[in-house]
């Protein structure tokens, strides 16, 4: 495989550059687990709180209308 010195110095830097990019989207992605683990307790007291009250209003509705 002879070819232009280069042409493979230039591959070598594409390749580098795709482990680079890799490597950054997976320290993204490990980033962003770490935020939403930390946060996730909250959105689901908060999630509940909004159900119930949903729930709450539903039932609330549901009653005076049979009532009047």
């Amino acid at each position: 495989m002879t070819g232009n010195p280069k042409e493979k110095t230039a591959m070598f830097d594409r390749l580098v550059g795709a482990c680079m990019a890799v490597l950054l989207a997976s320290i993204a992605i490990y980033c962003a687990a770490q935020i939403i683990q930390s946060i996730w307790p909250i959105l689901v007291v908060i999630t509940g709180v909004i159900a119930l009250a949903w729930i709450a209003i539903i039932v609330i509705r549901i009653w005076r209308s049979r009532r009047f």
